[in-house]
């Protein structure tokens, strides 16, 4: 089956594809670190960013299968797993997501020179998408930063995160 995706393209979405399951057990793993903190709440949220950088992974594969290309996954490293505290964590979680943010701005410019329009409009939804995850992020780090001094507002923190989840 002919691609109808430019080298850069498929390079930068394939390379993609392994950056999104790297962050997915990142976030996991950051997830099995606030359950063994008892911040079940903190585990949560990071269990399901940990789902939707899979579901974004697969987007991304059906999207390359659809355009004609032959994926070839990478090796995903392991993440890290001694955070010692929340506040690290989420500092972490910024780092992700600004990452990922960078990466998918990218991912449009290099589909424009390549005038895959197909390409470019896929994209431009996840970036939209993070967008909005970095405002939250962000705002999630800034609200830890002011409870983190006690004890008490880490565990407010914490259920407040666990109240904004279904």
């Amino acid at each position: 089956m002919a691609t109808n995706v430019g080298k850069r393209v498929f390079e930068n979405l394939n390379k993609q594809i392994t950056d999104e399951m790297a962050s997915a057990y990142t976030f996991l793993s950051m997830s099995g670190v606030f359950s063994d903190m008892g911040l079940n709440g903190c585990a949560k949220w990071t269990r399901s960013q940990f789902e939707e950088k899979i579901e974004r992974s697969q987007k991304i594969f059906d999207h390359l299968l659809l355009r004609g290309a032959k994926v070839k996954l990478l090796p995903i490293p392991a993440p890290k797993h001694d955070w010692r505290a929340p506040l690290h964590i989420f500092e972490e979680v910024i780092r992700l997501e600004q990452r990922t943010t960078t990466a998918f701005a990218a991912m449009v410019d290099i589909a424009m020179s390549e005038k895959d329009h197909g390409t470019v409009n896929f994209v431009r939804w996840f970036v939209d998408k993070q967008v909005e995850k970095d405002a939250f992020a962000t705002y999630l780090l800034d609200r830890l930063r002011k409870m983190q001094s006690t004890d008490l507002g880490v565990l407010m923190f914490d259920k407040e995160l666990a109240d904004k989840l279904p």
